[in-house]
């Protein structure tokens, strides 16, 4: 009788061969609860989650804000909590701060049906599925955003990474969570900074897939920073959940990244990263993309990929929320060699050509050293007060 699998060896000659095959699946939920860190709220936490040992992972400000009250939330629901508070910044995304969550996960001696908590931003979400991949070569996340890029990109992912040796996210994994859990009320006490950056992510996906959340943005941009999108109550709640699912719906296909390459969710993050490290991290990661997004949007003008008023709307929408269409560090030097990195790492250069749809450059000599600079002088024109209220008249010329 053939061994178990034996089926599946073939033996020729002096060699031996055997081939394994393995299944790559897994499924979570992104849940949008209002509230959900008030313990005097009805709403409790996913049935699914089950009382275990917890690590609640989070950073100074979020913890004076909310961490009494998720402490709260999971031990009324029955959960052994420890906590331990890291400065998160990017600068601090690093290895060293992973151990860190490593030593503090032992200390509370979590075993494999333990789980750690992150409760935070980006930078937070990277470090907490990092180290939940490593420990006892895998335990629970579950992640609780409490930034806007959180809630609408950083923390729906299955991706986690962290820098090394200057270089951005390299060292990393994919590891989704069981649960991200989505409480809009944290937004409010969140610096306006901060929500103009995810503000750039918001517009980044209506850009991909979306039109009518790009129109809630140009509508609602002012109200939403102003309020912490809580006004207009129910256009801020929509643009929240339809920039989430259509996150969700560009991830579900490629979650792992073993289909393929190309995602149209890269738009505006092939210029970005260069931005952000030749500033010594001074500008932030989504308002680097915002630059990236109105560089990609004068491209596609030039290439006659996209209506010119549709690019005027998208460089005055970005002003209109706040955020930055250009830097003086954004040369040709960096351009190119933004390129060439994206093209080392076989990313493709995202552009769009209608608002809600995309598409990939498919060439790398499409975009040539003189588009670059051309689109460089517009976008520096741009820049200034004045060309952005001539861009804002040039939208109402056309509409």
């Amino acid at each position: 009788m053939a061994e178990n699998g034996a089926h599946k060896a073939v033996t020729t000659g002096g060699l031996q061969r055997r081939r394994l095959t393995t299944t790559l699946s897994s499924s979570y939920e992104v849940i949008l609860s209002e509230n959900l860190l008030d313990p005097k709220s009805t709403l409790p936490l996913p049935s699914a989650l089950a009382p275990r040992a917890v690590l609640l992972v989070t950073t100074p400000t979020v913890m004076k804000l909310y961490g009494r009250r998720a402490s709260e939330t999971f031990r009324q629901a029955g959960f052994s909590l420890d906590t331990l508070v890291l400065p998160c910044r990017e600068w601090t995304k690093t290895p060293t701060q992973v151990m860190r969550v490593c030593r503090a996960a032992l200390r509370h001696r979590l075993d494999r049906s333990g789980a750690l908590v992150a409760l935070g931003g980006g930078v937070c979400m990277d470090i907490v599925t990092v180290a939940a991949s490593s420990i006892r070569r895998g335990i629970g996340c579950i992640r609780i955003p409490t930034t806007l890029i959180g809630q609408i990109d950083a923390g729906l992912g299955a991706k986690g990474a962290v820098n090394f040796l200057g270089h951005k996210s390299y060292i990393g994994c994919f590891y989704p969570p069981e649960f991200t859990l989505v409480d809009p009320a944290t937004l409010r006490t969140l610096p306006k900074r901060h929500l103009r950056s995810g503000l750039a992510e918001m517009i980044k996906i209506a850009l991909v897939r979306d039109e009518r959340l790009f129109r809630l943005v140009e509508a609602h941009a002012p109200q939403f920073v102003a309020s912490g999108f809580q006004r207009p109550r129910a256009d801020s709640l929509e643009a929240l959940w339809r920039a989430a699912t259509a996150m969700l719906d560009e991830l579900e296909p490629n979650l792992y990244e073993n289909v393929t390459h190309k995602r149209f969710v890269d738009m505006g993050h092939t210029f970005s990263p260069l931005i952000e490290s030749a500033s010594g991290f001074e500008i932030s990661h989504g308002e680097a993309v915002a630059i990236d997004i109105a560089l990609s949007a004068v491209l596609a003008s030039l290439m006659d990929w996209l209506a010119d008023a549709e690019c005027m709307r998208i460089i005055h929408t970005l002003a209109k929320s706040g955020l930055p269409i250009y830097s003086p560090l954004l040369t040709r030097r960096l351009c190119l060699d933004a390129l060439a990195e994206a093209l080392r790492h076989r990313r493709h250069l995202v552009l769009p050509t209608r608002i809600g749809q995309v598409a990939f450059v498919e060439d790398a000599d499409g975009c040539s050293t003189a588009m670059l600079d051309a689109a460089l002088d517009r976008l520096e024109t741009l820049g200034d007060d004045r060309g952005v209220c001539e861009a804002a008249q040039e939208i109402g010329a056309h509409a």
